[in-house]
Parts: structure tokens; sequence; C-alpha cells
């Protein structure tokens, strides 16, 4: 307490006594720097002994590798001599990354890019070999080539993978006449291998190039006339036959549907049922007790008149049949002066 007689404080007395106030807070934010710099340190210390316990054990962990002693342009076959072994940390291996068991398949193929040395091969570096027609056969399956003409291929929609129906069309009997015409289902459901040159498969990575939209037809502006199949033996030796006998035209179906037929055509069935929808032609026809009206018949000539009669009936129904005659009258039934 400040008395009127007591002496008043100076500068240096109030300053020490806020000294002595602010020296907890002071302490505490020294010590809170002091722990965070003590934190930092050790997280610093402890990251940098697990980098290093990592690059330790990436090292220990290695993989044996192949890389060109040399730089390789694009386009060159490679050769043994051009390559050799080395041992990479298994961290750093790429996926595709050839290594020394792996070489003798890609020796003597091209290269698509620019090889420099001591990088390691990838196998995208090389072109894809382009895969025989015959790998792409099945065992037991036999490869069939037809001619076709615009009707065979569809109007040119036909394409490699699509599902046919080979129908035969013959003459019945060895006849030569178009009623002898018979049409019967050959081989059904056959999965077309190749059209032209354009196999399935490479139709099928025409379909996945980026340059080429999924709305495009990779197949225009190519055409093809011929058509090839994979078949069993037996199917193969029908269809080689039928290409002598007659002629085969493809029908398109659902690569889903396998809905199959048992029966053909004939020329004689087809104009039956043509006919079914032909109009009926009318018939007259007495009604029952009444007899047939007749037609008087006036012969002129000599100055005789002469009346023959007819039945109505039988004129009409004369009429109705293009290029029928009308009957003859048996007896005159009046004869008289003309």
């Amino acid at each position: 307490m400040v008395t009127p007689n007591s002496p008043k404080p100076n500068r240096f007395s109030r300053l020490a006594n806020g000294s002595r106030r602010a020296a907890p807070l002071i302490a505490a934010i020294t010590l809170g720097v002091v722990a965070a710099g003590l934190g930092w340190y050790y997280l610093k210390t402890s990251e940098a002994e697990i980098q290093a316990n990592l690059e330790s054990e990436a090292e220990r962990l290695r993989t044996d590798v192949v890389v060109p002693i040399q730089n390789i342009p694009a386009g060159t076959a490679l050769l043994p001599e051009m390559v050799a072994k080395r041992s990479v940390p298994s961290a750093y291996v790429h996926a595709d990354v050839l290594t020394p068991d792996m070489i003798d398949g890609f020796l003597g193929r091209q290269l698509s890019v620019d090889i420099s040395a001591g990088k390691p091969l990838l196998a995208n570096f090389f072109v894809t070999p382009r895969k025989l027609f015959s790998e792409e056969l099945e065992a037991g399956v036999r490869a069939v080539t037809i001619p076709v003409d615009e009707v065979s291929t569809i109007s040119g929609m036909l394409r490699a993978g699509d599902h046919i129906d080979f129908l035969f069309i013959a003459d019945k009997d060895g006849g030569t006449q178009a009623e002898d015409a018979i049409v019967v289902p050959l081989l059904q459901d056959v999965v077309v291998r190749a059209t032209g040159q354009i196999t399935s498969e490479q139709f099928s990575e025409l379909r996945k190039r980026p340059d080429i939209a999924n709305t495009v037809d990779p197949y225009r502006q190519r055409s093809y006339t011929t058509v090839t199949v994979g078949l069993p033996p037996v199917d193969a030796q029908r269809l080689i036959l039928a290409q002598k006998l007659g002629k085969i035209v493809a029908a398109l179906r659902n690569a889903d549907d396998r809905q199959t037929l048992d029966t053909g055509t004939n020329a004689q069935q087809l104009a039956s049922y043509i006919n079914s929808f032909r109009p009926q032609q009318p018939v007259v026809r007495a009604a029952p007790g009444r007899a047939p009206a007749m037609v008087e018949y006036i012969v002129g000539g000599g100055g005789v008149k002469t009346q023959l009669q007819t039945p109505l009936a039988a004129l009409l129904g004369a009429a109705a049949v293009p290029g029928a005659t009308v009957p003859t009258p048996q007896a005159p039934a009046v004869a008289g002066t003309y």
C-alpha cells in the first residue's frame, strides 16, 4: 500500500516487478521451443535411419536384366553380341523387363524404338511378330477358302468372326429344269476365320487401334472375293464337293443364335406356297331343281335363222379361265325362214 509519505517507485523497480511476473510465461515458451526442436531433430534422425535401411535392403535384393552394350537404332534385329547381363535393384525393375532366361525368344526380332546403351530392354521395345494363320487354327480343324460374290458376302458386310450358315442350291436328281431346283442347309453356325486377307484376330486388332473409332468400320475401302472358314475334316470335304455340284450362299446369323434348320425347300414346295396366295376363280353353279340357263345363237346366212341352245354356266366357266374354248352347240332348237 502506497502512503503519502512513502517514496514513489521508479522506472527500474516497475520493470523488475513486471519481469518477475512474466518469468513463468517466458520459461514455458522457452521449454516449448526446446521440446519442438528436440522432436524435429528426432524425426529427421529417424527418417534418415529408415531411408538408409530401405536403401540397404533394396541393394541387397537385386535382379539380373538384359541391357544393350551399344546404342541400337529402331528397325535393327537384336543379336546376341549386342546385349549383356546386368544386376539392378529389384525395386527398380520394370514389369516388362527382359531377363537372361527370356532373351532367346527375342533374338532376331526387330526393335521398334531406338535403345541407348545400358538401358534395360523391355518386351514392348520389339515389333510384334505377325502370327501365322495356321497358328490360329485349333487341332482337328481344317481351313477352307471359297470364292464369294456380292450375294454370298451379304453386300460386303460379312466380317471375320461372324457366324454364318451355308445354304446349298442344286438341281434335284440332276435335272435341268427350274422346277427341279432345291435349297438345303449344308453347314450351320460356322465361324468366319478370314475375309480376303483379313483374319478374325487382325480384325479384332484393327478395332482396338486408337486411330480408329468404334463407329468407323476398318473394312472401309477394303474389298474381298474369298471367305475362309475352319471346319472339321468331314465338313470341309462336304463344302468342297458342294462347290462343284451347285451354288453356295452364305446366310448371316447372330453370334448368339444357336437355332438350326432340319429341312430344305424345293421348287414345287415354293410354287405351292406362292399359289396359296393367289385369289380363287369363281365357279357358277345352277340352282337345285332348275334347268341351266340357255343362250340363243342366231346364225345368219342363206336366209335361215337357227337357234342353238348352250348352258350359260358352261359359257361363264369357260370365260373365267383364260384360253378356254366355248363348247360347240350340239343340235338346233328352232329353224325357220329368215
